[in-house]
């Protein structure tokens, strides 16, 4: 009798593990890249490798306001640097985006978050999220030349866009209009910032025209609009 009831208990735990080792999987494995939402400091990138369920790497970047990849051997704020190293290792170890942010590097650490989230929802067998886009402020930037980058913060709203503000990073670095400002001597410019961020809007998209008298410059924010919506993608 004994050894019968021994046996059928063996058997239970047995079909209790199959069992276990059936449940549907979550996710797909790979790696996924997420792309926070941007402020005025710019936005962090979260790249996602899943296997069985289970998060086995992130790899976390920050890109500054201006479209660079931000050099934690040279930035000023160590807490930056640690934030990166440290939330990295926390979101594998809870196999979860839910982790504690780091102290005095709470902003960079919301974006991580943020970051790895959208990856994860990209990474999903049954995605939950049915927009082409995230909603929020999404940060794109065009390829830097010998003139500088073309800089766009593009707001969705349930795949509108509903604002977008361009900028001009300089050569040496500034920003035209918020860091020159006035000094700028090439109104045609500053004109047609205006008038490309209401076509933006418009359009709902990258596809307007360039506005005459600031081709280069139009080019640039067409790029970049194209990508800060890249940035925004759910999928």
């Amino acid at each position: 009798m004994l050894k019968r009831l021994a046996g059928t208990l063996s058997l239970l735990v047995i079909f209790a593990v199959l069992l276990s080792g059936c449940k549907p999987r979550v996710y797909n494995d790979g790696v996924y890249k997420g792309i926070s939402t941007a402020d005025i400091h710019g936005y962090a990138i979260a790249e996602v490798t899943i296997k069985k369920d289970k998060i086995v790497a992130v790899k976390l970047s920050e890109i500054t306001e201006k479209g660079e990849v931000k050099d934690y051997a040279t930035y000023p704020y160590p807490e930056a640097k640690a934030a990166n190293e440290t939330m990295s290792r926390r979101f594998v170890e809870k196999n979860s985006a839910d982790v504690d942010t780091v102290a005095k590097a709470t902003n960079s650490s919301r974006k991580y978050i943020e970051a790895v989230k959208f990856a994860l929802e990209k990474a999903k067998k049954r995605p939950t999220v049915t927009t082409k886009y995230w909603n929020g402020t999404f940060m794109g930037a065009s390829q830097k030349d010998d003139r500088g980058r073309g800089v766009a913060w593009v707001t969705i709203e349930n795949d509108k866009i509903v604002k977008v503000e361009l900028e001009d990073v300089t050569p040496e670095g500034k920003f035209k209009f918020k860091d020159v400002g006035e000094a700028y001597a090439y109104p045609p410019v500053l004109e047609a910032r205006d008038v490309m961020e209401r076509r933006f809007v418009e359009a709902n998209g990258p596809n307007v025209d360039t506005f005459t008298g600031a081709t280069e410059s139009s080019r640039k924010w067409v790029e970049a609009v194209s990508n800060a919506l890249a940035n925004a993608a759910t999928r």
